[in-house]
């Protein structure tokens, strides 16, 4: 098994840039800002959980106290339903307003989702699956929040006229690979991976990069609440790294996406698995 080593963030590297995360409340979002905050970026949580987005920006103010100065001015949480367009728009808006523009959206709301064999699929749950990974924001309609997101983002970033930006969607590694059991999910996470390509395809002429992040099972609370102990030793058996992704190692490629070390990288499909798409 790979030993699971503590990421460090490099100091400076996102100097001032104006990130955007949606899902901010969650495990992944609050990590991946803390690091964003440590490399010097100002930071806007976008969620629709008043109580959690309150104690991550506790959480994040504390944790980073001791590296920034005045963490707290560097922080804006935002009460949102990322698949109401008008909500997200004004996020959007009211994040360029506070801190003066916009540099990443990391496009990170979703579901997780336990095993169905595609015959005993309903039609709710594949439509639910869809809206819920592609729209996206309530569990009702998450492939909502992506569209909207890559929509209203990339017109901020092209109105800027500052010739770059970058947004990151949040798939999966069954967006990349078939598995039994996963065809709903699989086809929203596959559909996001079109939906960077598109996108990176219709930007990039005014220097807005598009990518997808594709996690393996992530050992967080959501992830782990859907999966029972024996399928989980099962997935560890067939990682060749030998253990679940850490948010940390999420964080980790979603600063580099965010950063200017990335600055020729577009459509891409950045695998965060262990080696569980192994192709």
């Amino acid at each position: 098994m790979a030993v699971n080593k503590k990421l460090k963030p490099i100091s400076g590297r996102l100097q001032d840039k104006i990130i955007v995360i949606t899902g901010g409340a969650g495990n992944i979002g609050v990590v991946t800002a803390q690091r964003c905050l440590l490399e010097g970026a100002k930071v806007v949580l976008i969620d629709l959980n008043e109580t959690q987005l309150n104690v991550a920006k506790t959480t994040l103010s504390a944790g980073c106290k001791s590296s920034i100065e005045s963490p707290q001015e560097r922080i804006l949480a935002i009460k949102a339903d990322v698949t109401d367009e008008l909500q997200m728009e004004n996020a959007l808006k009211q994040s360029v307003a506070t801190f003066g523009g916009l540099d990443t959206c990391f496009l990170n709301a979703g579901i997780s989702y336990q095993a169905t064999p595609l015959l005993d699929t309903s039609v709710e749950l594949f439509d639910r699956c869809m809206n819920v990974n592609t729209k996206s924001g309530t569990l009702e309609d998450l492939h909502a929040e992506a569209f909207i997101g890559l929509k209203h983002a990339g017109r901020i970033m092209r109105d800027s006229g500052s010739g770059q930006g970058s947004i990151i969607l949040a798939s999966s590694a069954a967006g990349l690979i078939a598995r039994p059991g996963m065809t709903a999910y699989g086809c929203s996470k596959q559909a996001l991976r079109s939906l960077a390509m598109y996108g990176a395809a219709e930007l990039g002429q005014y220097g807005i990069r598009v990518n997808t992040v594709h996690p393996c099972g992530v050992n967080s609370p959501m992830f782990l609440d859907c999966w029972p102990e024996h399928k989980i030793k099962e997935m560890l058996a067939a990682l060749p790294l030998g253990r679940l992704a850490e948010a940390d190692d999420i964080a980790a490629m979603v600063t580099f996406l965010a950063s200017d070390d990335a600055q020729f990288l577009t459509g891409g499909t950045f695998k965060v698995d262990g080696g569980q798409a192994n192709y």
